[in-house]
């Protein structure tokens, strides 16, 4: 019983922390920064998460794809169908690691999308 106490209250003392320290928007945003729509279009996004060379991929859930917005400022698509991933991270050799909720599956994505 106390380890299921600890899994509720973890997560809401970590939100409390966090939130905490953000009095503002000013400390996030830099006050007169005009901000811009890059794209729309999409239903749900989420796992975003960036390549040793500062490339974004994102998740686009329900359209099963993942996005890419490359430092050049383009936006493609990088893969289609992905299962239905949504967490996404990189690990040091260069392979996109998602999670898959289609079938619950975890995939490793090399570079060259294999």
């Amino acid at each position: 019983m106390k380890f299921n106490k600890f899994i509720i209250t973890l997560p809401l003392v970590c939100f409390g922390l966090a939130f905490g320290q953000i009095k503002s928007l000013d400390d996030l945003i830099q006050p007169g920064t005009k901000l811009e729509k890059l794209a729309d279009g999409f239903l749900f996004t989420e796992g975003p998460a960036a390549d040793a060379k500062g490339n974004i991929y994102f998740t686009d859930q329900p359209n099963d794809r993942i996005m890419l917005w490359s430092l050049s400022g383009k936006l493609s698509t990088f893969m289609q169908p992905c299962g239905h991933s949504n967490g996404m991270s990189f690990d040091k050799d260069g392979n996109l690691w998602a999670c898959a909720d289609e079938k619950n599956e975890l995939w490793c994505i090399s570079p060259d999308k294999k």
